[in-house]
């Protein structure tokens, strides 16, 4: 081994014979190191992926020079979707021996493969953005954050464990199981998916026993369907549930909800049908009147006085149509908010916003305004996330003119998102492809003054620089 002081090497004994450093302690800890890392290819030729992991740190925690270690490591970690850990543990192998090193392979082939290393990246950003949407509660995000994380890396075990405790939290066992085994499939002794799978296990348990013990009283049990959650990909098997006898107080709610609706079922068709003809009724009795005084020209018949009532009428019955008027705009554009928040509920958040860019709030009421500013908090945040991620894709397959029209969409609904400088970075690069040299300048110096901590920084002065000396 080489001495670990001066770098000699010691062909035998403990001792270096160019220092005398005693090597004993040193050979114990690289011997240590070298059974582990043994013992962690076992483990991963048993596709115990999570076991030769543990087992490679420690390795390498007796000799941090082992670089096969690091090598397998980072094999395990690319295999696991771990792209970042990977590249960094091959990196510093490469430091450490540069000749007949396969990571330097490994390496080159992430370099030629950037388009599929953004994936990655942009899979890490949507998974850490699922973890902040469940630590605010918002599970129902962070299942939509995880999903396009899992279509951008299939391979990120921890994308699935996480998509499992969602599952959990909505008490859907089924679909849980669904990602558990994909998990286990990959790395049978993946300690989260195997903790997830004992829960799911004595859940299962619990639901047997209590079946059993209910089984002579559920012969009468008449058949209710489950309903889809939102982490479902299949439907539901039918259940058997115990029929609920109806309380007379159930069935007064339910005719007095059945009342209400009529009422303002009545109400809309009274809205819809009969203020517009109101409205036809009195625009031809204004044209009538404004007619006959237009045509007064002083006959004999027609006294002064009488022109003045007419006038006074005709200006009665204007007043009364256009406040006839102002409440069908009123109407149309709260049935407007009503397909706004319906929308909104089932995530077409795109459509969304464009319909409530298309209402005027004049006339609203104080519930109808906060309903309204409700709508817009919640759907131009993920409108502009959704906008964003289409522009960035297209923008990274080259369709420059979609990608302009999404994100500059995208930063119409904008407020703090973390990507508003991405956005404008990639706004500016497809100036550049337009020769727009001073739009993209423009995009470029709104990055340097607004965003100054830019991730783009580096990369939008080396484009500032090419574009001056262009010009």
């Amino acid at each position: 081994m080489k001495c670990p002081n001066c770098g000699s090497n010691v062909p035998s004994g403990c001792h270096c014979p160019v220092c005398g450093v005693d090597t004993f302690v040193f050979k114990k800890a690289r011997n240590a190191s070298i059974r582990l890392y043994n013992a962690a290819l076992q483990s991963a030729k048993e596709q115990d992926l999570s076991g030769a992991a543990t087992l490679l740190e420690q390795s390498l925690i007796f000799d941090k020079n082992h670089y096969q270690a690091r090598n397998l490591l980072g094999l395990i970690y690319l295999e696991t979707g771990r792209i970042a850990d990977a590249l960094k543990h091959w990196i510093i192998s490469t430091s450490l021996v540069s000749e007949n090193n396969p990571a330097t392979s490994y390496i080159e082939y992430l370099q030629k493969n950037a388009r599929e290393m953004e994936q990655y990246n942009d899979a890490i950003r949507l998974y850490n953005q699922a973890l902040y949407y469940l630590h605010q509660g918002s599970d129902d995000l962070a299942i939509i954050q995880l999903k396009k994380c899992l279509d951008l890396n299939p391979n990120l075990l921890d994308g699935y464990n996480l998509m499992t405790l969602c599952c959990l939290m909505e008490h859907n066992e089924k679909r849980a199981q669904h990602f558990i085994d994909i998990v286990l499939r990959k790395d049978t002794k993946n300690p989260n998916a195997l903790r997830y799978q004992r829960e799911i296990g004595s859940d299962r348990r619990g639901v047997s026993v209590l079946s059993k013990q209910k089984k002579a009283s559920a012969k009468g049990n008449h058949e209710q369907v489950v309903s889809v959650k939102k982490t479902d990909s299949a439907p539901p098997m039918p259940r058997y549930k115990r029929k609920e006898v109806k309380s007379v107080h159930t069935l007064e709610q339910r005719d007095f909800l059945s009342f209400g609706l009529g009422v303002i079922a009545a109400a809309v068709v009274l809205l819809v049908l009969v203020l517009p003809a109101l409205n036809e009724t009195k625009d031809r009795t204004i044209a009538t009147l404004q007619a006959q005084v237009e045509s007064y020209t002083g006959e004999t018949n027609m006294t002064p006085e009488e022109v003045l009532a007419m006038r006074e009428q005709l200006t009665a019955l204007e007043e009364e149509n256009k406040q006839l008027r102002s409440e069908e705009n009123k109407q149309a554009n709260l049935e407007l908010l009503e397909t706004a928040v319906s929308q909104l509920a089932d995530q077409r958040y795109e459509e969304c916003v464009a319909t409530l860019d298309s209402i005027e709030t004049v006339g609203f009421s104080e519930e109808d305004m906060a309903r309204y500013n409700s709508a817009k908090t919640t759907a131009y945040p993920r409108a502009a996330d959704s906008l964003y991620t289409k522009g960035k894709s297209e923008f990274l397959s080259n369709n420059f003119s979609e990608a302009k029209l999404h994100l500059e969409n995208a930063l119409k609904y904008t407020s703090n998102e973390n990507f508003i400088d991405d956005a404008y970075y990639y706004l500016g690069k497809i100036a550049e492809s337009e020769n727009d040299t001073e739009k993209a300048k423009e995009y470029y110096q709104k990055i340097q003054t607004e965003y100054p901590d830019s991730n783009q920084l580096e990369n939008v002065q080396l484009a500032l620089e090419y574009l001056n000396a262009e010009a």
